[in-house]
């Protein structure tokens, strides 16, 4: 291979100098370096250092290398291609395997099954999936039977609801209690037998029926005992009328008979008949477990068309002429009569006039004084509520009184008595007079919620202290609310207010309630301490409540007291106090002021006048 020729340029070279250039020999391209070559101080060169440098084979080699290695990545791209394929298909197909299962599924179809063939992610979302499919199929075949049961039930409640509708109607019709018809089939029953009565020009009977001191079951026996005896009425009354006649319960111990087809002229003869027998048959006891109560009944009747022109007049006449019955004594009938209507109306104004008379201020105090029966000196006063009417004058307390305890204005006439009397008592202690109070308690008041905030009020605004009030409540009030009785009370006695029972041995006299109740006194009635000296029976009952009392530590006062030897009688015993006409009658404020100036000296001087009150004339 022939080599070029060197160029002359490189003589031109200094010594250590080197030219390049690209040559190309024999077809191939090369790079050579030339260095001239000297000889000491000697000018042109003496030969020249030649180097040829090929890149060829490089090339050559690293095409080989590139063309290898494209190569090698196109078969691993085939391979990944064809790995790729091949698990997507492993892949894929069970995924699409689930999903036609759960279009299938979407369809209505619960039946179908994914074979799992590995057990890994896919396994066992497979798994899942035939366990929901299994899950639902067992759930649609229970809600199959659930339809079936529930239009089994359907058809079941369907019937039910027919028969207790129709037993509805007939408790809507019926009370519930003893199975009679109720106000409402009364109504519609009377109705028609008064229209019946018009056309065949007969007269119709209503009997209105209640009983005496019904009340005291409940109270005593309890509401048990109550319902049971109020089944055994209506027993008894279905079978003491006629076969023709209705029994009704309006509620309560209320009850209506009614009596058609009577004959204007021996229409009264058969009332009394069905009368006599409804009286006779209560004669006969009736039985409560280990109790044997006996009721008497107040019957007002009244006829159609004589007292009434419908069956709404009717019925209320016949409860009117009741009315009259129990103000008669009770245990009693009455025919209706129109007067009867003039004193319900007389009430009914006594009411009115009663709520113009608390905002016109016509009610006042009057105080009866509470003496010592030892000493003759005043220890307490006993305040008592009058009224005095513009047209009418004084009304007696026994006339307004039951009014306002049913009509519920007791309450705050009871507040406006507690209050003024605890004012004055204290006007009256500012004036050295010590004097105890006694205030009459109702049951109204006691069932008041805030009786007792009342009565701390009352102390309060008056600066009265709670040891100078004594609060009289009857017995009866304590039997028949004995449990509110003994928390009221017991809060009471805590402020240091203290308790005496009225009208001691009128009621149940029940020994049983002194034990439980925080009294500190007893009250022997007026109706005992008239019959001293005249009447043997009640001197022993007055001797046993003063000997009773004093056994359990209690004040004995006597009231009612009008002649000497009633007043000696009862000092002999050892009663303590007494209160009465013998002493004085209840005085207005400013009178009792003067009775007790024009006794002060012999107060100063009592515990030497024990007989004090003995020469004085009631």
């Amino acid at each position: 291979m022939a080599l070029p020729a060197i160029p002359e340029s490189v003589n031109a070279l200094a010594h250590g100098d080197m030219t390049s250039a690209d040559r190309s020999i024999a077809g191939q391209r090369y790079f050579e370096l030339l260095s001239p070559v000297f000889a000491k101080d000697a000018v042109p060169p003496v030969g020249y250092v030649r180097l040829g440098l090929s890149f060829e084979r490089q090339s050559q080699s690293f095409r080989a290398q590139v063309l290898g290695a494209l190569t090698v990545v196109g078969l691993l791209v085939i391979l990944a291609v064809v790995a790729t394929l091949i698990l997507t298909r492993r892949l894929v197909a069970p995924m699409r395997r689930l999903m036609r299962a759960a279009r299938a599924v979407g369809s209505g179809r619960l039946d179908v099954y994914v074979p799992a063939k590995s057990s890994d992610e896919l396994g066992l979302l497979t798994h899942t999936f035939n366990h929901m499919t299994q899950r639902l199929a067992e759930s649609q075949a229970e809600v199959g039977n659930y339809q079936k049961t529930l239009e089994e039930k359907v058809t079941q409640r369907t019937k039910e609801l027919e028969v207790a509708t129709a037993h509805a109607y007939k408790l809507a019709q019926h009370d519930i209690l003893t199975g009679l018809p109720n106000r409402s089939l009364l109504n519609q029953r009377l109705k028609q037998i008064l229209a019946q009565a018009v056309r065949d020009n007969l007269q119709v009977a209503c009997l209105f029926l209640d009983f005496d001191h019904f009340k005291r079951i409940n109270d005593t026996l309890g509401h048990d005992a109550g319902d049971q005896l109020l089944q055994s009425i209506a027993q008894r009354l279905t079978r003491a009328v006629r076969e023709s006649d209705t029994v009704a319960r309006l509620g309560g111990d209320e009850f209506v008979i009614v009596l058609p087809q009577l004959a204007a002229e021996d229409g009264t003869v058969e009332v009394m008949a069905v009368i006599s027998r409804i009286r006779d048959s209560f004669k006969e006891p009736f039985r409560l477990s280990d109790q044997i109560p006996t009721l008497t009944c107040s019957i007002g009747v009244a006829i159609y068309p004589v007292d009434a022109p419908d069956a709404i007049e009717l019925i209320k006449q016949a409860d009117t002429a009741m009315y009259a019955a129990k103000e008669s004594g009770r245990n009693a009938f009455r025919f209706f009569t129109a007067d009867m209507n003039e004193r319900v109306q007389k009430r009914l104004q006594m009411e009115t006039d009663m709520r113009r008379a608390m905002e016109n201020g016509e009610f006042f105090l009057v105080y009866q004084p509470q003496i010592d029966l030892q000493t003759g000196r005043p220890r307490g006063v006993e305040a008592l509520l009058r009224w005095r009417d513009p047209e009418r004058g004084l009304i007696p307390p026994s006339e307004f009184i039951p009014i306002a305890e049913e009509s519920g204005m007791i309450q705050a006439l009871g507040e406006r008595v507690l209050r003024e009397a605890c004012r004055q008592v204290v006007a009256w202690h500012r004036q050295n007079m010590l004097l105890r109070l006694s205030v009459n308690l109702s049951v109204n008041q006691l069932q008041q919620e805030n009786w007792v905030e009342i009565v701390q009020d009352a102390l309060a605004s008056s600066g009265l202290s709670p040891h100078f009030l004594d609060l009289e409540i009857t017995e009866s009030v304590i039997i028949t609310h004995a449990d509110k009785a003994v928390v009221t009370l017991t809060r009471l006695k805590a402020m240091g207010v203290s308790i005496t029972v009225d009208d001691f041995g009128t009621g149940y006299s029940s020994l049983s309630y002194l034990a439980r109740l925080p009294i500190q006194g007893l009250k022997v009635d007026q109706r005992f301490v008239g019959g001293l000296e005249l009447n043997k029976n009640d001197e022993a009952i007055t001797q046993a409540i003063i000997a009773m009392s004093h056994s359990l530590g209690l004040r004995c006062t006597a009231e009612g007291v009008e002649t000497t030897a009633q007043y000696n009688f009862l000092r002999a015993h050892g009663c303590e106090e007494a209160q009465g006409f013998l002493i004085t009658e209840p005085l207005a404020q400013n009178e009792f002021r003067d009775w007790w100036d024009a006794h002060a000296a012999d107060f100063a001087s009592a515990q030497r006048q024990p007989d004090l009150w003995q020469t004085r004339v009631g």
